[in-house]
């Protein structure tokens, strides 16, 4: 039997995006708990077959493993055709900038100096919905109120407000939060109805609840 719930479906590549995020529980175990793990490298490896697992953190800030390894090893049980092909042009144009622009930059730290805890030791889902939450300038109107120290009030954002990139963040956002499709992978690889920014987003953020704080120091 195939470790993915979904095999053979057309959900399956939603459920092979979820399997990236630690500790997830496939559908049908029960409650979705996101938890703090040891193991959220994974098992990656290089190009020339050797497992960069090892001394991960030093080597990424090194410049030994470049991003497009990182998506390459992330992303490879994904078979569908829009979204390999997005997600090659998005990996080959990598320039060492994880966020979309400045503002999502600015509002990202501004909410980790303010919560004053490193994101050395903050839960990798946490950031990478923060990093979601932060990354569009309508979504963060709304979401900026209820981001609190240990969770989200997604029912308290007021989407009415926002437009199709803010909707596609803030339903990526739940999707790595609760394991739950909020988003199909059709849609996040529809280049009509996510921008090139939103995309890049929502894969960086996918990484970063993979790897953590780990994925801000990709520099190639």
């Amino acid at each position: 039997m195939s470790k993915y719930f979904m095999y053979g479906t057309e959900l399956q590549e939603i459920e092979q995006l979820m399997m990236l995020v630690p500790n997830f529980m496939p559908r049908g175990s029960g409650v979705i708990v996101v938890k703090e793990t040891n193991d959220k490298k994974g098992n990656l490896q290089c190009p020339c077959g050797e497992n960069i697992c090892n001394y991960f953190t030093e080597r990424l800030a090194a410049g030994m493993i470049c991003y497009e390894t990182i998506v390459d090893n992330c992303f490879k049980e994904f078979k569908a055709y829009r979204f390999k092909r997005r997600l090659a042009r998005l990996a080959r144009n990598f320039d060492g900038e994880v966020f979309i622009n400045l503002n999502h930059r600015f509002r990202f730290c501004k909410v980790c100096r303010i919560q004053n805890i490193s994101i050395e030791n903050r839960n990798p889902a946490y950031l990478a919905v923060l990093f979601l939450l932060t990354a569009d300038d309508r979504l963060w109107d709304s979401a900026k109120g209820h981001i609190y120290l240990d969770c989200f009030d997604f029912k308290r954002m007021n989407l009415n407000l926002i437009d199709t990139d803010g909707y596609a963040l803030y339903q990526t956002a739940r999707t790595i939060l609760f394991g739950k499709e909020y988003i199909s992978m059709s849609e996040i690889a529809d280049e009509a109805l996510i921008r090139a920014d939103i995309f890049k987003a929502i894969i960086n953020a996918i990484l970063i609840s993979k790897f953590g704080a780990d994925m801000f120091q990709v520099n190639c």
